[in-house]
């Protein structure tokens, strides 16, 4: 699949069909030139246009909108865009038309094709390796090497692409840190993110364990419905995961659901948090942004990723913990029983108050903010307790917590 990519990338292919049977398409993979094709109004030119997304030179031009768009589904189809956008004149609305690929669902399971009327293929030739003492060239949006600038900077979208199974368009999210993320869209219509090692890290003593460990945990249980779905994983080129996320994570509008709602995404966090630590393991990664809602049907959930990945990296690799949403034990370096309380508790303090977090653990009720309206005040000395700064005097599991502050809300 990486030599498949590459190959397609290189050579401007449009995309990539991975047969997984002679009889079954088990995935597609877009180049990015040919995401989408769009029909817009120019009146530069007095007429529509037909434009790649990605480029700034017309294909054709039309008198009209029809003909403009009846060009465009022919050139659809001779050069295989994965979508056709027809705008109206003011550039806002569009129509949408698949690829046929897409249309019929060539990958739905249950399709079967005819053997003999797939033509035969011959097997790709294997990339020709650098002569001994060469340098491969560069691809533009690969970061510099250590040797140019004395420092690894993250994955480009070429390099996540041709690591990670079903990615063919990539958006930083977050390349600061120990760990990377991305956002990418994932086949079925859904969205994923990716969250990798930093490759400055990726061969450090005791970092593929510490991700490993993390990872194992979540991958055991992510079939909980507040667990996020991990989609695909690997160690190449650094340990990675790829997940199901929604549209936003809590850290986006957590503050801007009802009351209601914010009680019902802590109920779910709690959920997940029961589910994949239980009562005795020491667990963390509670914190806004790895806190994902997603709609189904016609209510809102919440789904937790990451499950401490980034703490046990920066652990394994020796850089400081910081952060309102972290226990004060995972910010020496170590976990508790009650550490998942302690980050339900901090989340609970925001989306209560408004506020972030106090610095200081073991606040007195009397110094929590009033809660917003339609959240008892009662809630304030069930928060201080989760927030204590030893780990003994908290509750003894999210779920108490978590009862105790719905009975008194």
């Amino acid at each position: 699949m990486r030599y498949a990519k590459s190959k397609m990338e290189a050579d401007r292919h449009p995309c990539i069909v991975r047969w997984d049977s002679p009889r079954s398409v088990g995935a597609l993979y877009w180049n990015p030139l040919f995401e989408t094709l769009e029909v817009r109004r120019d009146e530069l030119v007095g007429g529509w246009t037909v434009v790649p997304a990605g480029g700034t030179c017309a294909m054709t031009v039309a008198p009209s909108r029809e003909d403009a768009a009846d060009r465009a589904k022919k050139l659809q189809r001779l050069y295989d865009f994965k979508h056709l956008r027809v705008y109206d004149g003011r550039g806002e609305e569009y129509e949408e038309r698949d690829h046929r690929f897409l249309r019929h669902d060539i990958t739905r399971s249950g399709v079967r094709f005819d053997p003999d009327a797939v033509a035969e293929v011959p097997e790709p030739e294997q990339p020709d390796e650098p002569d001994a003492g060469t340098t491969a060239s560069k691809s533009a949006d690969e970061p510099a090497g250590p040797s140019d600038v004395g420092m690894v900077g993250p994955a480009s979208p070429g390099q996540l692409g041709a690591s990670v199974p079903d990615v063919t368009q990539v958006e930083f999210t977050d390349t600061d840190g120990a760990v990377h993320r991305y956002s990418t869209p994932w086949h079925g219509g859904t969205e994923a993110q990716i969250i990798t090692v930093s490759r400055k890290y990726a061969t450090d003593e005791g970092v593929p364990a510490a991700f490993a460990e993390a990872f194992e945990r979540w991958r055991a249980n992510d079939d909980g419905p507040h667990v996020a779905t991990v989609h695909e994983s690997g160690t190449d080129p650094t340990s990675w995961v790829a997940y199901r996320v929604g549209d936003h994570s809590l850290a986006d509008i957590g503050t801007e659901l009802p009351a209601r709602s914010r009680l019902e995404v802590l109920g779910d966090i709690a959920d997940a948090a029961a589910a994949v630590g239980g009562p005795s393991t020491p667990l963390c990664g509670l914190s806004p942004e790895n806190v994902h809602l997603m709609e189904a049907e016609g209510d809102r959930r919440a789904t937790v990723a990451n499950w401490g990945i980034e703490w046990a990296v920066r652990d394994a690799v020796g850089l400081s913990h910081d952060g309102p949403f972290l226990a004060p034990e995972q910010r020496e370096g170590r976990l508790s029983v009650t550490t998942d309380v302690y980050q339900l508790g901090a989340l609970s303090y925001w989306l209560c108050c408004e506020q972030r977090p106090p610095e200081t653990p073991t606040p007195q009720p009397s110094e929590i903010p009033r809660p917003i309206q339609s959240v008892s005040s009662r809630v304030k000395p069930h928060l201080a307790q989760a927030l204590a700064a030893d780990p003994d005097e908290r509750f003894s599991s999210v779920e108490a917590f978590y009862r105790a502050l719905v009975d008194a809300a």
